[in-house]
């Protein structure tokens, strides 16, 4: 059975000389991008997928990601910045900080960007040492290419060349804890020059291709790109997908996950979206706690539960939203006509004023006029579901 990924780690630790005087006084990963420290950018891709843990090493100017992210929660996932004494490399920092890792963990460069269902990789990953996200093409003169075997498995890496278009490392892994005893403790150690060879080498290296855009900010051309092709990549399509009788069936205010049923094809529909560069939220009327039926802590259990089946299918939902409130409430702290409760439009209204989404490439799915309604009076284009099976449903709408 996959490990459950809960931690992703984040190499911060480098100056980046080839960006001149401008790590001077910061490094890298602040550099500015679009106004943000390009770091922000990475930690809000990473924290949607659910990870509860996101872990900085930190090592040049540590003091100042550490004054910007250490204790802070975003997205849920508490973020912690440990600091390597003295520079240790990619593969020391892990190394000296082994016992701070978990059995399993997402790993990532803290120079680039690649937006990709993070828990695919995951999924895709099996039990395999270590998986690379690779992307497909790339400029051979820019990246070294990576040598991938019809099985998935890395064979090599060769040296940059503007003859090979790619795959290359986009700096995304999902790395076995045990692989981290076997680098040498107490030296500067490089993964990329001294352990990635050995362990492709070894056959304990696969790769995973995917076609999502990329961007390196390591020179001064690249960070100039970064500037308006970031906040391109962040700003995506979104679907809202009602509850109860979209991606669970609707038995009666369902909210005991023991006797939950799931709509036929629904984490594949979820994933599928996610795997098409999709947010994906969840908007769901909960007037079982106005009728006293469970209370509002329950529909957390539920959305938690939730989270985790889809996870192992390599799905994730980035937000739940809920309106427990009802105009006719028995409970009288549950009776108002709110704004956010369906057929108004006040959920998705919220999830568009808090994510950058295209809301004109944007859809939601609903069983009921109401879910419908709620939609157009937010703007954006509406589905009817009428069953049984939801990939079936998306196959021809995306």
């Amino acid at each position: 059975m996959t490990v459950a990924i809960r931690q992703a780690v984040i190499l911060v630790g480098g100056r980046g000389a080839r960006l001149g005087p401008l790590t001077d006084a910061i490094p890298k990963p602040l550099a500015d991008v679009a106004g943000r420290p390009f770091l922000d950018w990475q930690i809000e891709e990473v924290a949607r997928f659910g990870f509860e843990r996101i872990t900085l090493l930190a090592g040049y100017k540590a003091e100042t990601i550490a004054a910007r992210y250490a204790g802070r929660s975003v997205r849920g996932a508490g973020i912690e910045v440990l600091v390597e004494p003295e520079p240790l490399g990619t593969g020391g920092a892990l190394a000296l900080f082994a016992n701070r890792l978990e059995r399993r963990f997402l790993l990532m460069n803290g120079d680039t960007l690649f937006p990709i269902n993070l828990l695919d990789l995951a999924v895709r990953s099996g039990e395999t040492p270590l998986t690379v996200g690779l992307r497909r093409t790339a400029p051979g003169g820019r990246y070294g290419t990576v040598e991938v075997s019809q099985d998935g498995f890395i064979s090599g890496f060769r040296a940059r060349s503007p003859e090979r278009d790619g795959p290359i490392n986009a700096g995304v892994y999902v790395f076995d804890r045990a692989l981290v005893a076997e680098i040498e403790k107490g030296r500067s150690v490089s993964l990329e020059a001294e352990i990635f060879p050995r362990l492709a080498a070894s056959g304990r290296m696969r790769g995973a291709l995917y076609d999502a855009p990329f961007i390196d900010i390591g020179i001064p051309a690249d960070l100039e790109r970064a500037q308006t092709e970031i906040p391109e990549m962040v700003r995506r399509p979104a679907a809202f997908l009602d509850r109860d009788g979209v991606l669970i069936a609707d038995d009666g205010y369902p909210h005991d996950p023991d006797k939950i049923r799931w709509i036929p094809g629904a984490a594949e529909a979820v994933k599928r979206l996610n795997d098409a560069g999709y947010y994906m939220f969840v908007v769901t009327n909960q007037a079982g706690v106005a009728r006293g039926l469970y209370d509002e802590e329950q529909v957390g259990v539920v959305h938690r539960w939730m989270s985790g089946a889809l996870a192992e299918s390599g799905a994730h939902v980035d937000a739940f939203e809920y309106c427990a409130h009802h105009p006719q409430a028995p409970l009288a702290q549950w009776r108002r006509d709110c704004r956010r409760r369906k057929p108004a439009p006040g959920m998705i209204q919220d999830l568009l004023a808090k994510w950058p989404v295209d809301a004109g490439r944007s859809f939601l799915v609903g069983d009921k006029e109401s879910d419908l309604a709620a939609a157009r009076a937010a703007g954006i284009k509406a589905h009817l579901f009428a069953g049984p099976d939801l990939a079936a449903f998306l196959s021809g709408r995306l």
